[in-house]
């Protein structure tokens, strides 16, 4: 796998090889290696450098999620996800704070696995309930 190393670096601000290696602690023929492929990087110093590159291993390793064609996905996920990019930070915050709420806790699981089980939605009066 390549690793997108000196796009990352570029990035982050580090215009040179040379000060990401002194940032780093390592030698600046070392980090090159590790730049142009020569010296593969093993899954913690890809940590190291995520994070003093500040992006995400996915990232580093240059893959994209989620994917183009989400099209291969659950579509209930696809539309979780869709939405979850159009929220603000604190929106993605809540958001996060709901659905975790909402994983935890079995009795609303349970209802909400009943409720997609019973069939057509309730009638009130004679009426259809609408949203």
């Amino acid at each position: 796998m390549k690793f997108n190393l000196q796009e990352m670096r570029k990035r982050a601000g580090y215009k040179s090889a040379r000060a990401f290696a002194e940032r780093i602690g390592m030698s600046l023929n070392t980090y090159n290696n590790y730049e142009q492929g020569v010296t593969k990087l093993t899954l913690e110093k890809a940590w190291e450098f995520a994070d003093v590159l500040e992006c995400s291993l996915d990232e580093l390793a240059g893959r994209k999620w989620p994917p183009d064609d989400l099209a291969s996905i659950d579509p209930r996920r696809r539309t979780l996800i869709e939405s979850y990019d159009a929220l603000t930070d604190d929106g993605k915050t809540l958001a996060s704070e709901l659905v975790a709420s909402v994983a935890r806790d079995p009795l609303r699981r349970a209802a909400a696995a009943e409720a997609r089980s019973a069939g057509p939605a309730p009638k009130a009066h004679g009426k259809e309930l609408t949203a």
